[in-house]
């Protein structure tokens, strides 16, 4: 019971204590993993004789009374720290970098919200174009030596128009310090996939997180990674055998295809499927996008792709950490500057490892996500903003009904 109670707690993030979290973000987190928790219990222990044993009664009980025992403690701490901060025990060194008007909104923004608990110990930036009050402390260049120097552990962000340009740089600038980064919510739409909001929804201020996943996070999804695809892989042999045998049939050797794709930081790896088009299918053509009805697709090959039979060789990719189960689908090398170009942001889901299933996948048909890729690289930003093993969970869930209904 304690193993998987810790396991649950580490999938929720409850081993983390954020003493700036929202005590509504905080309830709802609770909330949710005690929710989770109950259903597992639920399906564990459900015996069709008798539903309801005292057994899962008093487990159910047990669930319940941890969360709220966890929610309570942590809201009577949040709230104690924040009436600590208001009245200024605590405070928080920070810097502001910025120009013009979102400097002035974020100094004000600041000197009015006392819960924070920031303590403003100057500006950051080429010239000083903000309130008088704050001195200015140098510029872009030397914002490390600024944090090293003052102890700093909060960063705010507000660009004027004319520096917005330059987020990212500051973003990676500030990568490598341990401040904790904020900037104002519209500021976001430019960096979005790079880094993580969050309690974005609502807020005039959101904190930037550069990992798009925690240390546990990665460890667990890795972990899930490597028992789900081996797992799959023992599960979905006969299909292996019957697909291996009707490619034969229907257009003969190879079986499996090989296929160069791009995966996580830029890294090029092969993809394997089972072969769903003629042999040598882009010999006279070279590398182009599969088009709706293409001719060169086979018999065979129309079944294997619509139940997404032709993927199932990609665990190995995924046992082998090239791909994971859930994730931007990977491009082919030939097609990545190409989308570039059309959509600058588009390699920012290189930040993560593709993925065998993802958002865009379970939301859009097949021709879908090749003929709106607008809509696909929008879907696969929101996945990378939002990842975490329970969105995974949900996504794997929503795969197996894709499949059932063959809309792959």
């Amino acid at each position: 019971m304690a193993v998987s109670d810790g396991l649950h707690f580490a999938i929720f993030g409850l081993y983390r204590f954020d003493p700036l979290e929202s005590r509504a973000a905080v309830f709802v987190n609770c909330t949710r993993a005690a929710v989770y928790g109950c259903l597992i219990i639920f399906i564990a222990t459900f015996d069709p004789v008798n539903p309801l044993p005292v057994t899962r009664v008093i487990l159910l009980t047990y669930g319940v009374g941890v969360m709220a025992g966890i929610a309570f403690t942590r809201l009577l701490l949040l709230t104690i720290l924040q009436e600590l901060r208001m009245r200024g025990f605590i405070v928080l060194p920070a810097v502001v970098v910025g120009s013009g008007k979102p400097l002035a909104d974020v100094l004000h923004y600041l000197s009015t919200n006392k819960a924070l608990g920031a303590k403003i110990l100057g500006i950051v930036g080429q010239r000083h174009s903000g309130p008088t009050q704050w001195p200015l402390l140098g510029g872009v260049s030397r914002i490390r030596n600024i944090i090293s120097d003052n102890r700093c552990e909060l960063v705010y962000i507000a660009l004027g128009e004319k520096q917005i340009h330059q987020l990212s740089r500051i973003v990676s600038l500030l990568a490598a310090t341990p401040v904790r980064q904020f900037l104002p919510a519209e500021h976001y739409q430019y960096l979005l996939g790079e880094v993580k909001p969050i309690g974005r929804r609502g807020q005039v201020i959101i904190e930037i997180r550069r990992d798009l996943l925690t240390p546990v996070e990665r460890i667990l999804k890795r972990l899930f990674d490597i028992v789900a695809s081996f797992t799959l892989l023992i599960i979905t042999l006969p299909i292996w055998i019957l697909a291996a045998v009707a490619i034969l049939i229907d257009s003969g050797r190879p079986i499996f295809y090989l296929q160069t794709r791009v995966g996580h930081k830029g890294k090029h790896f092969r993809m394997i499927k089972f072969r769903s088009m003629i042999p040598d299918a882009e010999s006279r053509t070279g590398p182009v996008l599969v088009t709706k009805g293409d001719s060169r697709i086979t018999r065979i090959g129309k079944y294997l792709r619509s139940t997404r039979i032709d993927e199932l060789p990609q665990l190995v990719n995924v046992l082998l950490g090239q791909m994971s189960l859930v994730g931007p689908r990977p491009e082919r090398p030939e097609f990545i500057d190409e989308f570039a170009r059309t959509s600058p942001l588009f390699l920012r889901r290189l930040n993560v490892k593709p993925g065998l299933t993802g958002w865009a996948q379970v939301h859009l048909q097949y021709d879908a996500t090749i003929f709106a890729p607008a809509k696909k690289l929008e879907m696969d930003l929101y996945y990378i903003e939002n990842m975490s093993v329970p969105l995974d969970l949900k996504i794997l869930f929503m795969t197996m009904f894709v499949v059932l209904r063959g809309e792959g």
